[in-house]
């Protein structure tokens, strides 16, 4: 067994301390840390919070050198053993990160242990050294809640909170038991927590007829900043939300919507994997093209329960759809990167937005393709197929039998449901850069939905092609569409208009863009501390268009039916 010791070194400055025993079979040792850790298919950087890394045997230090962003190299010759100890700097408050101060403590243990190869299948117990006072949560899926775990890849996969003020529910779902521990004064009541918590998650386990594991955990994190994430776990997940204080108003559909979303994530990348993730790989990035299937349907399906469940109304879950074709239509990055490709590039350059119309979301235009895959399934099925089906059928024939699918696994198993053949969509619009609007518009239209591109009502998207930011008197550009005045003039993203026709920009672009709409513009910006002026020609378009659907008046019976059976 491999034991690693956990203590807090200074809570009040976010240092942890881990301690093991590592063997050492050659004369050479490889010491890492994780390159990437799942539910984040990025690379990372971990390693830049481990400081004081030393290795011993007995008395002796043993040479130690850093060979790579990752990996530290420890000259073993005739040892068998050594101990290794490092301070990790715990300071950034993430779902998916380790974090430290004086009211509570979150382990990943993925990006916070260093491992050797030869104890990946070793069995690795944690030792947590937390105050008296103290409740650890995450480990109710474990015998007598101990943190022993038959693997490095299972360690990795179990976060830990641990805190002295964790309010803890729990509810059952047939013979499935589910937990909720939150750490922050959020004034939502437990009934009310438990019973929306109950909808959705009742919707899923339904819709696949099994949850793969007996018990799991919602460890919820309240903070003072306005703040969303999650991460998934096999038994739990992390969601860091914020402010607490607008957990029970403002904030709780943000709440419901990201909890459902990381527990269908428990049935889609948990347990039904891509080829390239099963195993995980820990030491390098995992590319994989199929990150519109784990994140793109995940998001789907996680707002499609809350509709089913009750949680939303059809009219609430048709805006949440504008927001996403609204974010793809703005994108001129559908036109430059494919969906697969982006899949790959999440890994390159993160989550971040990069640059200006590069590429697009596995998470907003996955979603949308499983929108459009969903209603063609039902449409030449009459309903007796849906995209909820083909992850049935990933489920049951790849999942459960721990077998990782490739897109070719994909596509023979929606040509089985449907009856048709998706090889040209997938070759069209998920291998190749094109937009989604037409499919969109059929989509809707099974539905006698409506989708209408309207003329924005902000000004400085419509007359100047730009969308902007303000922070406190300053306004300045994030994103430009292409053949726009704001192009054509020479704007840039990052600029910040000071003056537009000599009328000062403070908080108020519309209205100087109201009192000049006809007139040639004179602006003046400034990029990188200098003063630059700009003239814009207007032209005859506008930019930006408003998305909007709208349900059609119909008695059309097979309309209605279509409505009723996906829940709208």
């Amino acid at each position: 067994m491999v034991d690693y010791r956990i203590s807090l070194y200074q809570a009040s400055r976010h240092r942890i301390q881990v301690q093991v025993t590592i063997p050492t079979p050659e004369d050479e040792t490889i010491l890492r840390i994780a390159a990437w850790r799942p539910g984040r298919y990025e690379e990372g950087n971990f390693s830049r919070l481990i400081s004081n890394l030393q290795a011993y045997h007995g008395v002796q230090r043993m040479t130690t050198q850093k060979i790579s962003k990752n990996e530290w190299m420890v000259d073993t010759s005739h040892v068998d053993e050594i101990h290794v100890s490092y301070l990790y700097y715990g300071a950034e408050l993430t779902a998916g990160n380790t974090y430290l101060d004086e009211q509570k403590l979150l382990i990943n243990p993925v990006n916070l242990l260093v491992y050797s190869d030869y104890i990946i299948n070793d069995e690795i117990n944690l030792s947590i050294e937390v105050p008296a006072t103290w409740i650890l949560a995450g480990l109710e899926h474990k015998p007598d809640g101990k943190a022993l775990f038959s693997g490095l890849e299972e360690a990795f996969d179990t976060p830990i909170l641990a805190s002295p003020s964790i309010a803890s529910y729990s509810y059952n779902i047939a013979d499935y038991r589910f937990y909720i521990h939150s750490v922050g004064s959020h004034g939502i009541p437990h009934e009310q927590l438990v019973n929306d918590f109950k909808k959705f998650t009742e919707k899923q386990v339904r819709a696949f007829g099994e949850f793969p594991t007996a018990c799991f955990s919602f460890l919820l994190i309240g903070v003072n900043e306005r703040y969303l994430h999650g991460v998934e776990h096999l038994n739990s997940t992390v969601i860091v939300l914020g402010p607490t204080e607008d957990w029970a108003t403002k904030r709780y559909e943000s709440l419901l919507a990201v909890s459902s979303h990381e527990l269908y994530h428990v049935w889609n990348v948990k347990t039904i994997r891509p080829l390239e993730m099963l195993p995980y790989r820990f030491n390098r990035p995992t590319y994989s093209r199929l990150g519109y299937v784990y994140e793109g349907i995940t998001t789907f399906f996680g707002d499609y329960y809350l509709l089913t469940g009750g949680l939303i109304t059809s009219e609430r879950y048709l805006q949440l759809l504008e927001e996403q074709i609204q974010t793809h239509v703005d994108n001129v990055g559908r036109f430059n990167y494919s969906l697969g490709d982006s899949s790959i590039d999440t890994w390159v350059d993160g989550y971040v937005k990069g640059t200006p119309g590069r590429k697009v979301s596995i998470y907003n235009e996955g979603c949308l393709m499983a929108f459009i895959l969903d209603a063609k399934i039902r449409e030449a099925t009459n309903h007796k197929g849906t995209l909820q089906h083909l992850m049935n059928r990933l489920f049951y024939e790849f999942g459960l039998k721990q077998k990782g699918y490739s897109e070719s696994d994909l596509l023979v198993l929606l040509n089985a449901i449907s009856g048709i053949d998706f090889t040209g969509l997938f070759r069209q619009y998920i291998h190749a850069a094109n937009g989604y609007e037409s499919l969109l518009q059929e989509a809707f239209a099974f539905y006698g939905i409506e989708l209408k591109q309207e003329v924005p009502a902000e000004l400085h998207k419509a007359l100047l092609g730009i969308k902007i930011l303000t922070k406190g008197e300053k306004t300045f550009i994030t994103d430009i569409a292409p053949g726009s005045p704001a192009e054509v003039g020479g704007l840039s993203e990052g600029d910040e208009i000071t003056s537009i026709n000599e009328y000062a920009i403070t908080d108020n672009l519309s209205e100087a863009l109201a009192s000049c709409a006809h007139e040639l513009l004179m602006l003046s910006i400034r990029r990188r501390g200098e003063i630059i002026e700009k003239t814009l020609p207007l032209v005859q378009r506008t930019f930006y268009p408003k998305i909007k659907l709208n349900m059609i008046a119909t008695e059309q019976h097979q309309i209605k039916k279509n409505r009723q059976l996906f829940g709208v």
